[in-house]
């Protein structure tokens, strides 16, 4: 059974779906990254939180003996990669990706979420940035994924990721 898992993947991947079904059939707490990366004290989106805070929020994850971690981040989060029982990378298609987003949109415009907010321009960059994903960003992913052959799995879809994940090989 894994202990430490990694999850990433392009913005409505579904990695937080992933992470909450996984941390309930493993009892093991799930960690969003954005958590981390945007000022927790703050109800919305761009103001990053400082380095030295978000490093030592970090630091406090890894040192648990199990968890489990998503986000789209790559170039802060080396030691979770090195830490990972297992990294799982997140391919879903665009358009679903886009569908999703545009759902987490409105299901955060109720008055009953109390989460961070994205505003519709916000919603707009994010679909922008998502389509440009794979030709942008992925490469780079794939990079500093690379030298961590031996534990990433790559999937396509949650439910052949929760299978694998659950029931390893």
């Amino acid at each position: 059974m894994y202990h430490k898992i990694y999850i990433i993947g392009a913005p409505g991947s579904g990695k937080s779906y992933i992470a909450r079904l996984l941390s309930l059939s493993l009892n093991v707490q799930a960690h969003e990254l954005d958590h981390l990366y945007w000022d927790p004290n703050v109800n919305r989106y761009g103001i990053a939180t400082d380095v030295l805070t978000r490093t030592k929020m970090l630091d406090d994850i890894l040192a648990e003996p199990a968890w489990i971690m998503e986000g789209i981040y790559h170039d802060w989060t080396t030691p979770c990669f090195e830490q990972a029982d297992v990294i799982v990378m997140l391919k879903t298609r665009v358009w679903l990706r886009h569908w999703r987003l545009i759902r987490r949109y409105f299901q955060h415009r109720r008055k009953s979420y109390t989460g961070k907010r994205e505003t519709f321009m916000e919603l707009l960059r994010l679909l922008v940035w998502n389509h440009r994903y794979e030709r942008k960003e992925l490469p780079q992913v794939q990079q500093v994924l690379s030298v961590y052959q031996d534990k990433l799995k790559v999937f396509e879809n949650s439910g052949a990721a929760m299978t694998a994940v659950i029931r390893p090989v």
